[in-house]
């Protein structure tokens, strides 16, 4: 008898943590953590996952891109969700949890108490992802530069893109994100933000990426360029940085909410073989109405961006 019961016991304590790990498999948004201080924050969209075979994951939200970082686990005995990851700290290390159920989870980690909500990751976007098929090589003839030229042929100098910019605050971008064989994955929103120095008589223009999503500027410091005699008149891409290769293969005309755009069309190679294509706006100098950002070295960081002007204030 007593041999019966241990065995029920054991099926019983199998099942148990079974229906617990079962339970907590598939997207969890977090909704609201409060903290050691007695206050609580909401408004969180990043979603954990914990997936089959243990394998731990993560999303800025449920229509965004899927990462793995790391591993998880269960303790049944002590209640303890264990996760396991050299990303970050938020997917490492032992909680206790409060509510596991088919739509809840609760757990304490750090002092800090974590709620989430059984979510559903939307399915990824079918737009087709934006291709350049040009390659380096397309921009020699055998070992020389084939378009020594075009630096000549390019709409703006700095000069030009100085006095535009007296009339802009901030130019914005709405960001399309791909991974290979995934499609779109993301979007979101940023923008330049213009801001004019003049030191002692030495001016300058400071056009810097703001992303909306971090609150906060992408580039890590100013981006001064100084206007003097010898900036003036240089032909350029700024804000963005100047390609080492670079050819205009036309004009086309793109159609926005704000009008009609004249544009030179450029293909560019940029630093660790990124291949970049601008419709750079005639009569805007330093506004780009489209930029597509292709890295497809064949590893796992390939990306494509395609920026699309969305407002200029």
């Amino acid at each position: 008898m007593k041999n019966i019961i241990l065995i029920i016991l054991l099926l019983f304590s199998a099942y148990s943590y079974a229906q617990t790990k079962d339970s907590i498999i598939g997207p969890w948004q977090l909704k609201s953590v409060a903290v050691k201080n007695g206050k609580t924050h909401t408004g969180m969209k990043v979603v954990f996952i914990f997936d089959k075979n243990n394998v731990l994951k993560t999303a800025r939200s449920v229509s965004n891109e899927i990462v793995v970082v790391g591993k998880w686990k269960i303790d049944k005995n002590n209640k303890t969700l264990i996760m396991e990851s050299t990303i970050d700290k938020d997917f490492n290390g032992k909680s206790k949890i409060l509510v596991l159920n088919s739509s809840k989870l609760s757990y304490k980690k750090d002092g800090e108490v974590l709620n989430f909500e059984k979510a559903k990751m939307k399915k990824h976007d079918n737009t087709p992802i934006p291709k350049l098929l040009f390659t380096k090589d397309d921009f020699y003839n055998e070992n020389e530069y084939a378009y020594p030229e075009d630096e000549n042929k390019l709409p703006w100098n700095f000069a030009q893109i100085y006095l535009n910019m007296k009339n802009v605050k901030e130019i914005i971008y709405n960001i399309d994100h791909f991974k290979p064989k995934r499609g779109k994955v993301g979007s979101w929103i940023n923008s330049y933000k213009v801001k004019f120095f003049n030191d002692d008589g030495n001016k300058s223009l400071s056009i810097r990426e703001y992303s909306y999503f971090k609150k906060d500027y992408v580039d890590m410091t100013e981006n001064k360029y100084p206007l003097n005699e010898q900036t003036k008149k240089i032909k350029e891409f700024y804000p963005r940085t100047k390609p080492y290769l670079f050819r205009i293969i036309g004009e086309e005309v793109y159609k926005t909410s704000f009008g009609v755009l004249k544009c030179t069309v450029v293909e560019t190679i940029d630093n660790f073989d990124k291949k970049i294509k601008y419709w750079m706006i005639n009569d805007k100098p330093g506004v780009f109405a489209k930029i597509i950002v292709v890295q497809d070295e064949g590893n796992p960081f390939d990306y494509t961006n395609v920026y699309i002007i969305k407002d200029i204030k």
